[in-house]
């Protein structure tokens, strides 16, 4: 990409497609401008342009009303408190920042995270080392990382997430480039970042229990295959526990009294916990395995290096994980400079300041028993199966290579266990990786709560592992083109001949599924065209044609070439159907939620109602001084686009009397519980508008599979009238029958429908508010908005 190719590197042609070394050495160039430079300014301003066009255009939703009314409270001059509730302070403070230098709106809100955003596709360019990514494939990590709509469209929006993003990723990639030349900087910039990631939100617990299990396993390994089965076992055994207790009769754990944490109350449960069954078995478990784990390791070190810790790590290679700890642990420098600016970061933040002292109490046992405490209460509801779901229907590329990845990485990976040979930097890179993306989806698809955009957290490590697969197909193919083994005509086969094959299946899918629309027990449903309902092959008619022109192309390159090529046109291929996912949801329909990424989202309604109450109180007062009066239902995020006027006022859920304000903001359900405010609002006309929308999920996705580790019943069986308590058997056969049903052209069509064109079989719910406008103003009123 940057020179020509050297002998040396030309004698590889015979290693194979993931081979770590095919990033071929450089004759580097002296020009201070290259290709690779200009792509990589390409995707900044791609990034840039993508993050912040249109920022303001949607409604703030109820987390982003409160992260962004906090913030501005703090620069208002009432200080911020951490709250467990709205996770870490660096939003707040980074918010504080943002409207300081820029003013308080909607737009300066989302600064933050878009420029997070930014950040976040740039930082593969520091992986893209040989050893680690290549070339090829941190340009490809920074693409996917561009077009992910779980990640773009997330980072649009007030959470903490991006940050946890930012900081994760940043370190991963020290630790990495720690691994591969252990300097100080490295260990400076894990430091802070882990301070940020602690001080941001509670997955920082998640994300450093997924790192440091992977560095144990990993540096038990190399010290002794006996205490490596050891970790094993004592794991499966802890599994065992946790799952075959509770089913053998065992009550369920306390739990954790989060909403009245009283010393009263923390010493029941505290109490309870050490006696419950589960915890005394999993202490004996570990207490056993951690004394069987130092007698193995005991026994396999070498007992005239000195110190314990010396003989244990001293005799590893210098390049081995194990290897570079040792490095770590005796840079005492570097380890106080790097924890000390840690605890920096999080006490600053934690104590806003210096000015909250009690919030690194509420930080730290706070926090975790908090959100600890959420596991129980499962807000959200979501199955076992969200995430996967999830993933499928966003991040394409992703989840096509995950499998592929893991087939590759295995191939090498094992071999070289079995042999006792060193794992190549590659190949031990995708090892990390694959493991983190599979801890995140089992440690948050088992979290009581899920939300949606929690899914980003397991789109990172996908497009990392996916992009460095890529990487090393294209690094194939720039060999087999410097060794002229491209044929041209093939190649342009591929390049147009697959894209054009994939074009007219999705246009044939398209026109087919087009039918009419029919009511079909509970759902309505788009039945196929009249055409096709007798032949449905000729929907596959594209596909067959596809796989004949792809046996072709690889016949005419050879499956090492070929399969390379192939693969590469059908990942641009889905990477184009992900811009258009990722580009419809984000700037079309950000504020609609017929997305499963969506769930949640405040109507435009709300903005306009916000906009139409500026004119009327400019044309009474001159200014911001009218009074609007606004209950709890509207409350969020009213008190967030009320705050520049003075003379609002909170009534709850019930007028004690007839109001007087030109305006009150009232929630349908404020008067369905209380009627009596029907009549102390007499004296106004009103106007019902959507505060807040979701996707129909009952109809949708929950009926994928059945559901048992839900709290409430009526929530875990969406497929049959069975009713609990439901087996793995019955989980099982609930997954087999949502698979089993996708025989029909007509299930793939409704499926191909939903995700092509977000067409959705059930209507959209809704949260309603009022706005009465008293009578004498009606006419005013009815000017502004017509």
């Amino acid at each position: 990409m940057s020179g020509g190719a050297t002998a040396a590197a030309l004698d590889r042609s015979s290693r194979s497609l993931d081979d770590p070394t095919l990033d071929v050495e450089r004759v580097q160039s002296p020009q201070l401008v290259t290709v690779e430079t200009i792509l990589y300014g390409v995707l900044a301003v791609l990034a840039i342009i993508t993050r912040f066009w249109d920022l303001s255009s949607r409604a703030q939703h109820h987390d982003e009303s409160l992260h962004a009314y906090f913030s501005w409270l703090y620069i208002a001059g009432d200080g911020y408190n951490h709250d467990p509730l709205m996770h870490g302070p660096t939003l707040f403070h980074a918010n504080a920042l943002a409207y300081t230098l820029f003013g308080d709106n909607d737009y300066t809100s989302r600064v933050w995270p878009a420029l997070l955003g930014v950040a976040l596709v740039l930082l593969p360019v520091l992986l893209r080392g040989p050893m680690l990514l290549g070339r090829w494939g941190a340009l490809s990590c920074s693409t996917l990382l561009l077009f992910s709509p779980t990640i773009l469209y997330y980072t649009r929006y007030i959470r903490h997430d991006p940050f946890v993003l930012v900081t994760t990723l940043a370190i991963v990639i020290a630790a990495l480039r720690y691994l591969e030349r252990p300097e100080r900087r490295w260990v400076v910039v894990v430091g802070v970042m882990s301070g940020l990631l602690f001080a941001t939100m509670e997955v920082s617990f998640i994300l450093g229990f997924v790192l440091v299990t992977f560095v144990v396993v990993v540096v038990t390994w190399q010290i002794s295959k006996a205490a490596f089965s050891v970790v094993i076992v004592t794991s499966v055994a802890l599994l065992a526990i946790w799952m075959a207790l509770p089913a053998l009769g065992a009550p369920g754990l306390p739990a954790i009294p989060w909403e009245e944490p009283t010393s009263t109350n923390i010493r029941h449960f505290s109490r309870d916990l050490v006696l419950h069954p589960v915890f005394l078995a999993s202490l004996g478990a570990v207490i056993l395995g951690l004394i069987a784990f130092l007698s193995t390791i005991d026994r396999a070190r070498d007992r005239d290096a000195g110190y314990w810790l010396d003989s244990v790590l001293a005799p590893l290679p210098r390049s081995s994980t194990g290897g570079a700890l040792y490095s770590l642990l005796h840079d005492r420098r570097s380890l106080s400079i790097s924890v000390g600016l840690g605890i920096a970061v999080v006490v600053a933040l934690f104590t806003s300041m210096f000015t909250n002292m009690f919030g690194l109490a509420s930080g730290t046992v706070g926090a975790l028993g908090y959100w600890l405490g959420q596991h129980d209460v499962q807000r959200g509801d979501q199955p076992w199966f969200y995430y996967i779901l999830m993933l499928l229907q966003y991040e394409f590329v992703g989840v096509f290579l995950f499998p592929i990845a893991i087939a590759l990485t295995l191939r090498r990976l094992l071999p070289a266990l079995r042999d006792g040979r060193p794992v190549d930097r590659r190949t031990y890179l995708r090892g990390f990786v694959i493991y983190w993306a599979l801890m995140n989806l089992a440690v948050f698809s088992w979290a009581g709560e899920k939300m949606p955009w929690l899914t980003v957290h397991m789109s990172l490590p996908l497009a990392i592992l996916a992009a460095s697969v890529i990487g090393s197909g294209l690094e194939r193919i720039e060999l087999a083109a410097l060794e002229g083994q491209l044929p041209g005509r093939a190649v342009w086969a591929a390049c147009i001949g697959v894209p054009l094959t994939c074009a007219s299946w999705f246009a044939l899918w398209s026109w087919a599924s087009a039918g009419e629309w029919e009511r079909r027990a509970n759902d309505l449903t788009r039945t196929l065209r009249p055409e096709i309902v007798d032949r449905p092959w000729v929907l596959y008619l594209p596909l067959i044609g596809l796989i004949a022109l792809c046996a072709f192309i690889s016949a005419r390159l050879g499956s090492r070439v070929g399969v390379p090529v192939i693969g590469l046109v059908l990942i641009a291929v889905m990477l184009f159907a992900q811009m258009h996912v990722a580009f419809r949801m984000t700037y079309a329909e950000g504020d609609t939620p017929v997305d499963m990424l969506i769930y949640v989202q405040t109507s435009p309604d709300v903005a306009r109602t916000v906009e139409e109450l500026g004119v009327l109180s400019r044309v009474l007062n001159g200014d911001l001084g009218m009074q609007v009066a606004y209950d709890s239902g509207t409350s969020w995020p009213m008190q967030w686009y009320l705050r520049d006027y003075p003379n609002r006022s909170f009534f709850g859920s019930e007028l004690t009397s007839a109001p007087d304000a030109p305006v009150v903001l009232i929630s349908t359900d404020s008067l369905n519980d209380n009627p009596e405010n029907h009549d102390m609002l007499l004296g106004y006309t009103y106007t019902e508008y959507a505060m807040r929308w979701w996707f129909p999920e009952d109809e949708t996705y929950r009926r994928f599979a059945i559901a048992p580790e839900l709290n409430k019943p009526e929530r875990q069986n969406y497929q049959t009238d069975q009713q609990g308590p439901f087996t793995l058997g019955d989980v099982a056969g609930s997954v087999w029958r949502t698979v089993w049903s996708m025989r029909a052209p007509q299930q793939q069509a409704k499926i191909f429908r939903l995700v092509a064109f977000r067409e959705i079989w059930a209507p959209i719910g809704s949260f309603n508010y009022r706005v009465y406008v008293r009578n004498d103003l009606v006419p005013l009123w009815d000017d502004i908005r017509y």
